[in-house]
């Protein structure tokens, strides 16, 4: 993991990362034949760009509302093979990308606000991994309804 120096540097690294999570979901929708899975893609694109802005918030000095909760970890995540993105990838994979994906999401955050010593970044970071741990549970959760239950 890179370096940082002060708190402006991890909010950049971070508002970074949601741009490319942004670029990722809108992708993923794109390749989908499932309206239902498409449309879940596509919000998921919103709530990223909306991570974003609440970083650039926080950056900007601005007070931000940071929720609270925990959310349940089914660890679906932890038991599928890495896939990458193609253009005729399944419904199967695109699931298995964006949990892989919010996984890593969950990580950085919940490291970040264990890393840094500034008390109202670490709390927008815990909660932003609690928003990505909440994507990953979404995408567990039709997984398991889907995928687990054909096989």
């Amino acid at each position: 993991m890179e370096q940082f120096n002060i708190v402006e540097d991890i909010l950049d690294f971070a508002i970074e990362n949601e741009i490319e999570a942004h670029k990722f979901y809108t992708g993923l929708a794109a390749k989908m034949d499932n309206p239902t899975m498409k449309q879940v893609f596509l919000e998921f694109s919103e709530e990223e760009k909306n991570h974003r802005k609440l970083l650039e918030d926080a950056k900007a000095g601005k007070k931000v509302k940071i929720g609270g909760e925990n959310i349940a970890d089914l660890k679906i995540a932890e038991y599928t093979v890495a896939v990458k993105p193609t253009p005729d990838m399944s419904y199967k994979d695109a699931l298995v990308l964006a949990m892989q994906k919010e996984k890593k999401s969950f990580g950085l955050y919940d490291r970040l606000a264990h890393l840094i010593e500034n008390k109202e970044a670490a709390e927008l970071f815990a909660s932003l991994a609690q928003q990505e741990a909440k994507h990953k549970l979404r995408f567990e959760l039709e997984y398991d309804e889907v995928i687990l239950k054909e096989d």
